[in-house]
C-alpha cells in the first residue's frame, strides 16, 4: 500500500460510517410512516409484521453502524499516528488538514500561507516521510 492510499484509509471510513448512518435515519423514516389498519377487516397482522421487520432492518443497521464506527476509530488512531510519527511539524500538519480533516489542497495553501505548488512539493515530501513510517 503507498502512502496516499493508507492515508486515504480515514477518509473512507468517514464517508463508509457516513453512510451508514444515513441508511439508519432512512430506516427508522420508513419505520415511522408504518400506519396501523383500523378498518376492521383483519388486516392487522401485516401492519405487525411489516413493523418487526422494520425493526429487524433498524437493528441490523445499528449493529452495521456500530462496526463501522469502531473501524473508524482504529482507523483514525492509526493514522493520526502515523501523521504524527513525521519529524517535520510544517509536513505534519499539511498531512492532517488533508487527510484527516479532508480540506483541499487551496484551502491548505490559504491556511499556511503558501504557494499552491510549493504545497504539493511539500506534500511530495510528507508522502516520502510517511512511506518511511509505513515501511519501520
Amino acid at each position: 500500500m503507498n502512502p496516499k492510499e493508507y492515508l486515504m484509509q480515514y477518509r473512507d471510513a468517514v464517508r463508509r460510517t457516513s453512510a451508514a448512518l444515513d441508511h439508519l435515519e432512512e430506516l427508522r423514516a420508513m419505520a415511522m410512516r408504518i400506519t396501523p389498519n383500523y378498518s376492521g377487516t383483519g388486516g392487522g397482522g401485516q401492519t405487525g409484521d411489516r413493523l418487526g421487520a422494520a425493526v429487524a432492518r433498524i437493528v441490523d443497521a445499528e449493529s452495521r453502524v456500530s462496526d463501522e464506527l469502531e473501524l473508524l476509530e482504529a482507523t483514525e488512531r492509526a493514522v493520526i499516528g502515523t501523521i504524527n510519527s513525521v519529524d517535520d511539524a510544517r509536513l505534519r500538519g499539511i498531512l492532517y488538514r488533508r487527510y484527516i480533516c479532508g480540506r483541499k489542497w487551496e484551502v491548505i495553501a490559504v491556511d499556511l500561507n503558501i504557494e499552491y505548488r510549493w504545497l504539493l512539493r511539500l506534500h511530495g515530501r510528507a508522502l516520502q516521510e510517511v512511506q518511511k513510517v509505513i515501511d519501520h
